[in-house]
Order: C-alpha cells, then structure tokens, then sequence
C-alpha cells in the first residue's frame, strides 16, 4: 500500500521558508515533514535548493515510523511526539477528499505499529519524557509558570502539577481558556505576564530575556527550546537548566539507549519487512485503494 508514499523530511532552522502546497504538512519543534502520493503530486516537484531530503516508499513509511515511535528523537523514546502525531492527523485536519482516505489509513497503520514497538521495547525508561524531566528537575518547587500552550506544553501540565501551583501563560487567549478547564491552573496572557518569584518552564520557541530580568534570585528555570533564542541566565541568581544540559544528564543511560536503538531500527526494518508483504497479498483486494485524485 505504502509504495507510493512520498516524505520529505528536514530538520533544519530555515526548514519553515519551504513549502510545498499540493503535500500534508507536519511539524513539530524539531523537525518538518511533507507527506504525500507519489500519482497525485506534481511531476515539477522538487527539494533542489531546499534544506528537505526525499524519501519514498516503504523507506520513507520506515522514517515515519521510526520518528513516530521516538526511535529518532533526540530523548529515546519520548512519548510527545506520539501525542504530536495524533493531532496533527486526527480527522479534523485530514483533506475531505480521496488523498484524506490514504491519510487516515496511513496514521492508523503508523500508530498501530507504533505500539506494538513501544509497549515491548520503549516501557520503563525512566525520565524518557519532557514531563518526567520537568518533575525532577523542579522537585522541591512549590510554585512554577509553564510559558506556552502548545502540545508540549500540554504534556508537562500533568508533571508539574504534582503538589505545585501552576500558571499557564501563551498568546493565544482560546488555548488558555481550553487549558485551563483541562486543568487546575491559572492563566495570564503573554502581554501582561510579569516574572516574580515563581520558577520558569519554557515550553515554546520564544526570547524570556525580558522576564529573566525580572526575575527573583534563586528561581529555576527548565528550557525546552531545542532552538537557541540566545537569551542570557545569570546563573550567579538562578538556576538554568537547558534542553541540552537535560539530555546529558540521561548519559549514564547513553550506552543502553545506544544498544536499544540499534535494536529498535532492526524491529522496525521487519515491521516495514511485514507490511509490505501484507500489501502484496491484498494487491487486487481493498486494502489497496488508490489515491488518484485529491
């Protein structure tokens, strides 16, 4: 079924000034990707220039399915990309058309072979979430400010708000009111926010400069920037813990991780392996429905 599918995949900083119109976009904080058909797409269609590599395929099903699984993220295993996933594709935002069909079949195949691999390989690694690592790293905090209201910010909430007061701050008024009949939290929009003595949770791709300035000594501040915003952290009056610094900390983990890894690329290669075969079975059955038109 999966031999028409085309990615393209980039993970560079500039990745959000290429588009390509007739694909299906997704993108998470460290990466893009496009997603199509390769019997719909324009036959003009090129990455020449562009920062996007070119995956087709089965290969290009095993790409997905690794980044799904987290098998490519940089904290193995992390389960938001999962979540990410999932809403990027819910049906709410799959095209109403033919080419949504092929969509839908593919998130539901993707997902299901996504568990099997982390119900059997990925359980019990520990911290192996952002929200695991916000909850250690805040352990004796009492009061924290989440900024941002994006998925990931979502999956710290339920960390963080382990016997702490949380407040919720972002620019899109309608997410904090979402969130905060999620949650118990309190809100503030982005304009008015003003640092105290609370410690600080980044979870959006933003400058803090202005609010470090205001900071109280001693506070903590969790970045979850993959993408450097250059601001400054005195660390002689805080405590700033970066995304890097959280990945290193996991290193006495690095050499089983590593194992795990090369494993999980094996598992993956037969899962694809099985699919495959599965799509030659039902050639001229069903489950092999064209996408022909969007």
């Amino acid at each position: 079924m999966w031999s028409n599918l085309l990615v393209l995949h980039s993970e560079s900083k500039n990745r959000d000034k290429e588009h390509f119109p007739d694909l299906f976009r997704w993108k998470t904080c460290m990466r893009t990707l496009f997603v199509g058909d390769l019997r719909t797409i324009d036959s003009n269609l090129s990455i020449d220039g562009t920062s996007y590599t070119w995956h087709e395929g089965y290969d290009a099903y095993k790409l997905l399915l690794e980044i799904v699984s987290g098998i490519r993220s940089r904290l193995l295993g992390e389960t938001e990309i999962f979540a990410q996933f999932k809403e990027a594709f819910k049906n709410d935002n799959l095209p109403n058309s033919a080419f949504g069909d092929y969509l839908y079949k593919l998130r539901d195949q993707l997902i299901e072979d996504s568990r099997k691999i982390r119900s059997k390989y990925l359980r019990n690694l520990g911290d192996q979430s952002y929200g695991g690592l916000a909850h250690r790293y805040l352990k004796n905090i009492n009061k924290v400010t989440l900024l941002g209201t994006g998925q990931l910010a979502i999956k710290l909430l339920p960390w963080l708000l382990k016997g702490r007061e949380v407040k919720v701050v972002g620019r899109n008024q309608e997410k904090l009111l979402e969130i905060s009949k999620q949650f118990p939290v309190s809100i503030e929009p982005l304009y008015s926010y003003e640092m105290g003595n609370e410690s600080l949770a980044i979870a959006a791709p933003m400058s803090v400069t202005r609010w470090i300035d205001q900071a109280d000594d001693g506070i903590i501040v969790v970045d979850f920037r993959e993408i450097d915003m250059n601001d400054k952290f005195p660390e002689d009056r805080l405590t700033y813990i970066s995304f890097e610094s959280m990945l290193n900390s996991l290193k006495e983990n690095e050499s089983k991780n590593r194992r795990l890894k090369e494993k999980l690329k094996r598992v993956v290669v037969d899962i694809v392996e099985e699919r495959e075969l599965e799509s030659q079975h039902f050639i001229y059955g069903w489950e092999d429905i064209p996408c022909m038109v969007y």
